[in-house]
């Protein structure tokens, strides 16, 4: 079977320096230059900025024979240099490159050929005409070819602005032109937000199900009915593990995005509830916190309930979490995490703990923990034993921050929607969540009375065709 690209992921790779004679640390290079033998040195940095030229899983895209495809592999390592702290984001981009330059292979076309007079037949145009074959005949989502493109162009892009890459494409591998956007602010004031679009683009068809039962509030969420939290917080007692279930709680009393209950800390409960000043407690959260929230939102606070601090008060204190913070390498320090694995590490890594581990040398060689564990336990456990009650009934955690927000709305709203008072639910909301636009908010307060009046349209709008029909 003839060999296929291929993408290669690297433990750890550090940028070095070509050096003409030897020196700390450096070491010796011999390659082959036609009949010739070239002997050089490689010198890693050996200042601070050596943080910066170090990266953790590091992944390469392989030509069949093997070989670096250099332009996609000069283009990671430059993303990775402009965000040293996201390699973990390269992944799927080098996923896509491969998938171009397979195709290439096939086609038997050159990356940089583009002396087509037809643009139709330059190589970005040919892939693009594939993709959206692939998108009809099944064979590829619609959102996958729209990224796979987007890296493609991105690749190009790259080559065009640097120099040194020395790509000069004989016929501009798209056209380009500037797009214009409306949105509200924060505020409620309509802006023009510019962009520039290619000819390339592959658009998505987003359509709304008019029975879709889910919130847009960072994805698809879908709150949980009360039949269906009760099910849940049965199912969490029954399974008996203490870490998971409390998780869950946080999530359904605060509306807590998963990153920012994995990096909860354990100092930040172990005060009394007779010494917390007020109720509910304002928990600071974003840069500066070392607890993460989405984007590096700053400046926001979690507002804990008196009976959910008590339950994680106790639990920090408890025997089992000394246990677990004994194995970590923080110890009892407050910074160390609330949550911690039976073997002492952290279920989520924050960006301050990968920043700190950056600048004191320590390298990881594994993925980033960003929650799989969690994220196993409720497809692996919870789901399972709440089908023998509830069958086909499934959830992610996120959808958790969903079922926060509606449990609010209903007890806020139970007395009645006058507008004064959804002006102040919507703003308090608002703050709650986290929201930066209010037009998310709205989805919340705006669903209940949507769901009934969609069930009363379905219900009462062809009753008269149908007793026509019937009478026939």
């Amino acid at each position: 079977m003839a060999q296929r690209c291929q993408i290669h992921v690297l433990p750890i790779v550090r940028l070095t320096k070509a050096s003409a004679s030897p020196g700390p640390e450096c070491q010796a290079v011999e390659i082959a230059h036609g009949a010739q033998k070239v002997s050089y040195w490689r010198q890693p940095e050996l200042d601070r900025k050596a943080l910066w030229k170090t990266f953790a899983r590091f992944p390469l895209v392989l030509n069949a024979d093997g070989s670096l495809w250099e332009p996609a592999c000069l283009w990671l390592l430059d993303k990775a240099e402009a965000r040293p702290l996201a390699s973990s984001s390269l992944k799927p981009i080098a996923e896509d490159l491969r998938a171009y330059k397979q195709w290439l292979d096939d086609m038997d076309l050159d990356w940089a050929d583009f002396s087509a007079p037809d643009r139709y037949n330059r190589p970005t145009y040919l892939y693009r005409t594939h993709l959206q074959g692939q998108i009809h005949s099944g064979a590829l989502k619609d959102t996958t070819a729209c990224r796979r493109m987007l890296s493609v162009i991105g690749l190009y892009r790259f080559l065009l602005s640097n120099e040194r890459m020395n790509f000069a494409p004989v016929n501009a591998p798209w056209l380009e032109s500037r797009v214009g956007r409306l949105f509200k602010d924060y505020k409620g004031f309509t802006q023009l937000q510019e962009t520039i679009s290619t000819d390339l683009a592959i658009r998505t068809s987003k359509r709304d199900y008019a029975w879709d039962e889910s919130i847009d509030d960072g994805g698809k969420l879908r709150p949980l009915t009360v039949p269906e939290q009760q099910c849940l917080i049965r199912t969490l007692k029954m399974l008996g593990n203490t870490e998971y279930a409390l998780m869950h709680y946080v999530a359904l009393l605060t509306g807590a995005r998963v990153q920012t209950v994995l990096t909860l800390r354990f100092g930040a409960f172990t005060k009394p509830m007779d010494s917390v000043p007020q109720w509910p407690l304002k928990l600071q959260c974003g840069p500066g916190s070392a607890i993460d929230t989405k984007w590096d939102v700053a400046n926001v606070y979690l507002c804990i309930p008196r009976p959910l601090y008590e339950m994680l008060h106790v639990y920090a204190c408890s025997e089992r979490a000394q246990n677990r913070r004994a194995k970590s390498y923080l110890g009892e320090s407050e910074a160390n995490y609330l949550f911690l694995t039976n073997q002492g590490q952290a279920y989520y890594e924050s960006k301050a703990e990968l920043h700190a581990k950056l600048h004191s040398g320590q390298l990881r060689t594994v993925s980033k923990r960003t929650g799989q564990n969690l994220r196993e336990f409720i497809s692996e456990q919870v789901i399972p034993l709440m089908n023998e009650t509830l069958p086909g009934f499934k959830y992610k955690f996120h959808d958790l921050r969903a079922t926060f927000g509606m449990n609010w709305v209903d007890h806020v709203m139970r007395d009645g929607e006058e507008k004064q008072k959804y002006l102040w639910a919507r703003e308090q909301l608002r703050k709650l969540m986290w929201h930066s636009h209010p037009s998310t908010t709205d989805h919340y307060l705006e669903y209940r009375v949507n769901m009934h009046h969609l069930k009363a349209a379905q219900a009462d709008w062809g009753k008269h065709l149908i007793e026509a029909i019937n009478l026939a």
